[in-house]
């Protein structure tokens, strides 16, 4: 199936259910920008009690901060896990077909949300790493610019410092390779939330394999009306929906054993 095919059939399963996945996309939004007030308030108590000094944020010596700090991240991991999973068992539940109406059944089990945190999490793991090579090529292209004013030869400094970010440039591949291979795991958890969140991750590399372009050609395809911000809410069913689509042809018939 391709793009053009994914993106009319989430269309048609849209058609007269769009309001239901904008509803499923707000009650995400939502608590992220909740969760996000709290952790403003959060940073406003921290700098408060620490005379503006803004290397709080990221140490502290004070138990009470830090023991702040976990709670908050161990809330937003709590309310956000069941929020994202029960959003997108909705969306590939109707790209696929079935009962998307049952969704209060995954907020009912624990074992479930906790494999889908730690999914989420090895997922969010994997994407830090691949983004690191470009980020050292970023900073090391940095030094080297504010270097230039100050050495004899600015020419060959400029020459480096661009050189440098090109290659951090290059690097995001490693960055786009991974999203690509990670593409299908949430919605393999959601096909078999029994399954082991480390075997998840290993097949939808498997999976996706020999797709890479045409998924990163799908995600750019919504990426871009969202980068005006304003639209995320509109065009995010849209993209999720084509997402759950292109992720269930994938999938297909897939032997769970080997």
């Amino acid at each position: 199936m391709s793009n053009y095919e994914c993106r009319k059939k989430a269309s048609m399963l849209l058609k007269h259910r769009y309001g239901e996945g904008f509803f499923a996309v707000m009650i995400i939004i939502g608590a992220f920008f909740i969760l996000k007030i709290f952790d403003i308030a959060q940073i406003g108590l921290l700098l408060y009690n620490n005379g503006m000094d803004t290397k709080s944020l990221f140490h502290s010596s004070f138990i009470w901060e830090l023991i702040l700090k976990l709670c908050s991240a161990f809330i937003t991991l709590a309310v956000m896990t069941p929020l994202i999973t029960g959003g997108l068992w909705w969306f590939y539940e109707t790209a696929s077909g079935g009962d998307n109406k049952s969704i209060l059944k995954l907020y009912a089990g624990i074992r479930l949300n906790i494999r889908a945190a730690a999914l989420y999490a090895l997922m969010w793991i994997k994407t830090l790493i691949s983004l690191i090579p470009s980020g050292l090529c970023f900073a090391l292209s940095f030094a080297f610019y504010r270097r230039t004013a100050f050495s004899n030869d600015q020419t060959l400094m400029l020459f480096f410092t661009f050189e440098i970010f090109m290659l951090g440039i290059f690097m995001l591949g490693l960055f786009l390779r991974c999203i690509t291979k990670l593409f299908t795991a949430p919605f393999l958890f959601i096909e078999n939330p029994g399954t082991d969140p480390f075997k998840i991750i290993k097949l939808s590399g498997r999976i996706i394999y020999g797709s890479k372009l045409e998924c990163l050609k799908l995600i750019f395809t919504y990426i871009i009306p969202m980068l005006p911000v304003v639209t995320i809410p509109f065009i995010l069913p849209k993209a999720l929906m084509s997402f759950s689509v292109f992720a269930k042809e994938r999938i297909g018939v897939f032997d769970w054993e080997n």
